[in-house]
């Protein structure tokens, strides 16, 4: 509602500019967690925040530049998130590996919805320079994100991190379209049952996933008979892949 917008005059201090660039951010988060963040346009985001669009030019390129730092942090976070549960595991636990890895995504929806826009279109109208910025931070999560994984199921490799978030984040995009469709067609599946058979529930078609995944990476260490049971010695990797 517009009573609630703050209106800012043209920022000209330090602080000043950096409570814009914030405002700016947080109004992209509300709209994107609001409406989808395929429907924000970059107008909506300047409504919210109380200033033309153009003003918004000053400090992102884009509404796809928002979008991909709102992604970084997200990435972020979403470590912070699943840190505190990691460490309270034992070592080899599977199972709840991959609940703590479903049930945190689902904690984070814009994350997820972004998860489905990023090499579709937040990567491609910026510049090289924003890319670069974004993919040093996520980087920079992925390397904290790994070492808490390892240490659960020290049977995993740097290289089998990154594939396994590979596979994580490419099924958390389209599953979290899949469970959460438009208007129309949550009309539609209740009116005709029989097709909402491709509607899923997220977080437990998720978990399987994730779960599968981890047990065919372990496996490669452990031999046919599969990854080794909790409390289990796990293999030895002599070196990481380069």
């Amino acid at each position: 509602m517009a009573s609630d917008r703050v209106t800012f005059r043209r920022a000209r201090r330090p602080e000043h500019k950096q409570q814009r660039h914030d405002a700016i951010l947080a109004a992209a988060r509300s709209q994107g967690l609001r409406k989808g963040v395929r429907n924000v346009s970059l107008a909506d985001i300047a409504s919210e925040v109380g200033v033309h669009k153009s003003a918004l030019l000053r400090y992102f390129e884009t509404r796809e530049e928002i979008y991909l730092h709102l992604m970084a942090e997200g990435w972020q976070e979403w470590v912070e998130g699943m840190r505190g549960e990691l460490e309270q595991l034992p070592v080899g636990s599977v199972d709840e590996v991959a609940g703590v890895i479903a049930r945190t995504l689902a904690d984070r929806p814009l994350l997820c919805d972004l998860m489905m826009h990023t090499p579709l279109t937040l990567e491609r109208n910026v510049s090289i320079e924003s890319v670069r910025a974004y993919k040093l931070a996520t980087l920079a999560s992925l390397a904290e994100g790994t070492a808490l994984l390892c240490r659960v199921l020290p049977g995993l490799t740097e290289a089998d991190v990154v594939d396994l978030m590979v596979v994580v984040t490419g099924v958390a995009a389209a599953l979290w379209q899949a469970a959460h469709p438009p208007p129309a067609l949550v009309a539609l599946y209740a009116e005709d049952p029989q097709l909402a058979h491709g509607q899923v529930e997220f977080t437990p078609s998720l978990q399987r996933v994730v779960e599968v995944t981890l047990r065919g990476l372990l496996s490669r260490l452990s031999g046919p008979s599969g990854p080794p049971a909790q409390g289990e010695e796990p293999g030895v990797v002599d070196e990481l892949p380069g």
